[in-house]
């Protein structure tokens, strides 16, 4: 009897709690359905609002305090493990363009880690990352994410960290054009022939965007012209070798309406929300480019692209815009692999002991990834990509990283059979 008692506490509480959840869900649609029939600008003015007081304190204490006391702190954890300045013999502050934002860090490794490039196959020349940071183009700086990036100097790699106008003071295309200005300044003052770039997030966004259009000139031209930047045709760019996206903002489409099954439907409904606001005050008003602002929208006068990872976290909805841009871009050829860990937005962003151990699976096997990966040449990294059918990632024997396999692991809604495979992202675009 006693028991019976405790089981029915025990499920009177799971309904409360389910009913809680689902009040607070409900009250959530409710209220972003009369923040979306708002009009534009008002709506423009409360986003701007809100992610002034998040900048605030983003740019003041934390990066304050990060600078005086934690980077130095013995016990500060980069994201492989070591002290994050372990390795780092200085990190210099420097101007690439006229506009205030345009600013970067370069950090040198110490020359004990020098070495550690000299493993490099003979045809990869570059020992150069270069660093685009995220923040939904409207918070975050390479100051506040510089213990990130530290651990490719103990690779024995040279770290440019790139900041760079936010928005919705600088709307696209400004970021995109600081981005390509950054490439050439890195050629023409700092005589850099070859580069691997990494980006997260909006970051990774911006590096895929630049790429794309140094390779494919018509791409370039077009921008120019659209931008009102004809210089840009005269620019020379170091070359690029490789590049990694991390849990990028690569389409403007595929992870509306979804919803993952490792979060739940309100983390998975808020997080849709935090991305579409974002990108609302990110996109040009008055039709830039018609606002290709993502390298889906372009890919279709895509000729070449550099060899590329895409990483993504399985309990990010922008798992999905890694997933299909991944699998169109393997479509037409171009050596692109992709892998996904069990990690939520911005994990490699995270100082590890902010996380409770979970940079253990997330981060840190991120990072070793990324080392491996710019130390290979193509010829070194060739893989399987995901050509076998079941899923098979080129990077490690994991099931989820590719098309169907993906869409089963991580949907909660997909229930497609087998013979659909991969097509549900081959289609013509419309949004997946």
């Amino acid at each position: 009897m006693e028991l019976i008692q405790q089981i029915a506490k025990y499920a009177i509480r799971l309904a409360i709690l389910h009913l809680i959840v689902t009040l607070v869900q409900y009250l959530w649609r409710r209220v972003q359905g009369g923040f979306l029939a708002l009009p534009r600008n008002v709506r423009a003015i409360v986003l701007t609002g809100f992610i002034r007081v998040i900048r605030s304190h983003v740019d003041g204490f934390w990066t304050w305090f990060q600078w005086k006391y934690w980077l130095t702190w013995p016990y500060a954890k980069a994201q492989d493990g070591c002290q994050v300045l372990e390795g780092v013999k200085d990190i210099r502050w420097d101007q690439y363009g006229q506009h205030p934002k345009e600013m970067v860090h370069v950090l040198s490794p110490e020359r004990e880690y020098t070495s550690c490039c000299s493993g490099k196959p003979v045809n990869a020349k570059a020992s150069t990352v270069v660093y685009f940071h995220g923040g939904g183009f409207v918070f975050a700086s390479s100051s506040v994410l510089i213990h990130s990036v530290t651990c490719f100097c103990r690779q024995g790699f040279s770290v440019y960290s790139f900041d760079y106008p936010l928005a919705p003071d600088n709307r696209f295309p400004a970021a995109l054009i600081s981005t390509l200005r950054a490439f050439e300044w890195l050629h023409s003052q700092e005589h850099i022939q070859c580069i691997m770039l990494l980006g997260d997030s909006a970051g990774a966004n911006l590096v895929s965007m630049a790429a794309t259009m140094v390779l494919n000139r018509h791409l370039l031209d077009k921008f120019s012209s659209a931008t009102n930047h004809p210089e840009m045709m005269q620019w020379n760019f170091p070359k690029i070798e490789s590049m990694a996206c991390l849990y990028g903002l690569l389409d403007q489409h595929s992870w509306r309406g979804r919803s993952l099954k490792q979060i739940s439907p309100l983390e998975n409904f808020m997080a849709i929300g935090g991305i579409a606001g974002a990108l609302e005050l990110y996109e040009s008003l008055e039709g830039s480019f018609g606002n290709r602002l993502s390298l889906m929208d372009i890919m279709p006068d895509t000729k070449y692209f550099p060899r590329t990872l895409f990483i993504g976290g399985s309990q990010d909805p922008l798992v999905y815009s890694t997933l299909v841009v991944h699998e169109r871009l393997y479509a037409k050829n171009f050596d692109v692999h992709c892998k996904i860990f069990p990690a939520r937005h911005g994990f490699f962003g995270f100082p590890p002991q902010w996380t409770l151990g979970a940079w253990l699976e997330g981060a840190a096997p991120t990072c070793q990834l990324l080392c491996n990966f710019f130390k290979q040449s193509p010829e070194t990294h060739k893989g399987e990509c995901s050509v076998t059918g079941d899923g098979l990632s080129c990077c490690e024997a994991h099931k989820g990283d590719f098309g169907i396999h993906a869409l089963k692991a991580y949907d909660r809604h997909f229930d497609g059979e087998e013979g659909q495979g991969p097509h549900l992202f081959l289609h013509p675009y419309t949004g997946l």
